[in-house]
């Protein structure tokens, strides 16, 4: 009985090494996703808001990997699947929702889904102001000062009936504010907060 050479078994070692590897890596990769959103307290409290950031990587799919933000309609625009509904969802269910969305066009896809540190965050401003868009959050904005920031009240502007939307738990809450108040010293400059959606209504009169 002839024994094979240790080469040969060297071979044979490497190559279930590689094939192991090979099956176990989409698991791993779901995992480690798993385990970066129990790290960051992110899938059992932390819901999604307009303006925020978020790192996508889908295996093997380069061209679908990237940054996203969420726009101010609370929806995030992906490839193949256009826009999906994204704020007041945790993260884990959100990266859920967006596999069974791909498994029409991939076969078991493979997500990470992960805040992106260090960007920067927006505001909406919408209305009757000379340049409604969205602005980069700075630390301190209050409400008159982002609108100076966007060129000011237009001619039409409604000052008194100033709307700001928010996301709070997964629920759009919506303040009232009269800006006349505040520009005549009456009431205090409220505070705006990343993901916030500033509409100036038209005059009626």
């Amino acid at each position: 009985m002839r024994f094979k050479s240790p080469l040969f078994y060297r071979s044979l070692g490497s190559l279930l090494f590689f094939t192991s590897v090979f099956f176990c890596f989409p698991s791993s990769f779901a995992m480690q996703q798993n385990l970066i959103a129990k790290d960051m307290g992110e899938g059992n409290s932390f819901r999604l808001q307009p303006g925020n950031r978020l790192k996508i990587v889908v295996y093997r799919e380069e061209d679908l990997s990237g940054d996203y933000e969420i726009d101010p309609a609370g929806k995030l625009t992906f490839p193949l699947i256009g826009q999906t509904e994204a704020a007041g969802l945790e993260i884990e269910k959100f990266r859920t929702q967006l596999i069974e969305s791909l498994k029409k066009y991939l076969i078991n896809p493979q997500i990470s889904i992960s805040r992106s540190e260090g960007t920067i965050k927006s505001i909406s401003i919408l209305g009757n102001v000379a340049k409604p868009g969205i602005y980069d959050y700075t630390p301190g904005s209050t409400l008159i000062r982002l609108i100076s920031t966007a060129g000011g009240f237009s001619d039409s502007a409604n000052k008194k009936k100033i709307k700001i939307m928010r996301m709070v738990n997964g629920e759009k809450k919506v303040v009232m504010v009269n800006g006349l108040e505040i520009i005549n010293g009456e009431k205090d400059d409220p505070g705006i907060e990343p993901g916030d959606i500033i509409f100036v209504p038209e005059s009626v009169f």
